[in-house]
């Protein structure tokens, strides 16, 4: 192989390996929403989408909205020198907050804002634990990546 290639495939494969931890990450936290809010009525919960006042697909709620605040905490932690475990998980739980908080500004009255928050930071939080989990060389990272999501949708 060329050398003056290799820095590249190595990006490309680094950035590959990233897209499918957050696409893991995503596949264990809709997991667990899609088995709560089997047990729970979580539905009452999510914000109402402004032009339907129907609630959010818990689909839109994992990719959409979690998977945005998952990044956007990578991406502070990858600015900053290496931090703490504590330290880590506080910047993503920070960046839970702020995302689900800007989602229910432009919401209805009535939804309970905090407990909808909290439930958002708790959403990114698992994609910090789904970074920890899945390892580069795992096939659970590829059945939570693709199949979990498919079995889920079918069943949503």
């Amino acid at each position: 192989m060329n050398s003056d290639r290799s820095p590249f495939i190595s990006s490309r494969l680094k950035s590959g390996l990233y897209a499918l931890n957050k696409l893991a990450s995503a596949g264990l936290t809709l997991l667990l929403l899609a088995i709560l809010s089997g047990m729970l009525p979580l539905q009452d919960q999510l914000p109402l989408a402004s032009d339907t006042d129907l609630p959010i697909p818990l689909s839109y709620w994992v990719y959409g909205y979690a998977m945005t605040a998952s990044i956007l905490a990578d991406f502070v932690l990858y600015v900053l020198p290496p931090l703490s475990r504590d330290k880590q998980i506080s910047i993503y739980a920070a960046a839970g907050f702020l995302c689900f908080y800007a989602l229910y500004v432009h919401d209805a009255a009535g939804t309970d804002h905090i407990a909808s928050t909290v439930a958002g930071m708790c959403t990114v939080l698992l994609f910090y634990v789904g970074k920890k989990l899945f390892v580069r060389d795992s096939l659970i990272t590829l059945i939570f990546a693709l199949l979990i999501p498919l079995l889920c949708w079918g069943f949503l």
